[in-house]
């Protein structure tokens, strides 16, 4: 009987040492690509994209709101109307905000005094839905000042934060009473 001999070969052929010539082309070709469609998308952004000012400009304009004051304009066209030459500050009370900021890790501490703007015509009518409403107006500005972006805040005017409480706080009273609202006092730190 004749012996059989076993042979074993590799059933995986040997790697090559050296890369072939097309493998780097596709990995520049695919990274100049991305880098184009990046290029790109920061170019519509630029060009396209309003900033924050000018999106609360827009906002303003909207809704009827002076961006340097945060008090409610006039509409084109209509007439002046009389109480909004007689207007009175209101005090709306004393706030100190903390808010974590998780992206960060930080924490802001906000403090500020708090008046608005009334028609001297609506005072009765303003203290009563303001006593009624109180909590939820104070709530309301808690929520805008924790839900603003640090930009917001550090905005000298602080132009998007006074259209929010005043929309919101208009909301809360159920009429447009508040004409304007003034932040006094104003700080913030973070921690």
């Amino acid at each position: 009987m004749a012996e059989q001999g076993f042979q074993i070969h590799d059933a995986w052929p040997a790697e090559e040492s050296h890369p072939s010539p097309g493998g780097h082309f596709g990995k520049i070709k695919a990274v100049v690509f991305i880098a184009v469609v990046i290029a790109i998308e920061c170019a519509v952004a630029y060009f396209y994209i309003p900033s924050s000012s000018e999106t609360a400009a827009i906002a303003g304009a909207t809704l009827g709101i002076d961006p340097e004051t945060g008090a409610v304009t006039p509409q084109e066209g209509a007439e002046p109307a009389a109480e909004t030459v007689d207007q009175v500050e209101v005090p709306l009370g004393e706030f100190s905000v903390t808010a974590f900021q998780p992206v960060s890790n930080t924490t802001l501490r906000v403090d500020f005094q708090l008046y608005g703007t009334i028609a001297m015509g609506d005072e009765a009518q303003f203290f009563r839905r303001m006593e009624e409403n109180r909590h939820r107006f104070r709530e309301q500005v808690i929520v805008t000042i924790r839900t603003a972006d640090i930009t917001d805040l550090t905005e000298a005017q602080l132009g998007l934060i006074r259209r929010r409480v005043l929309e919101r706080s208009n909301r809360v009273l159920g009429q447009p009473l508040l004409r304007g609202v003034i932040f006094s006092e104003f700080s913030f730190i973070e921690q």
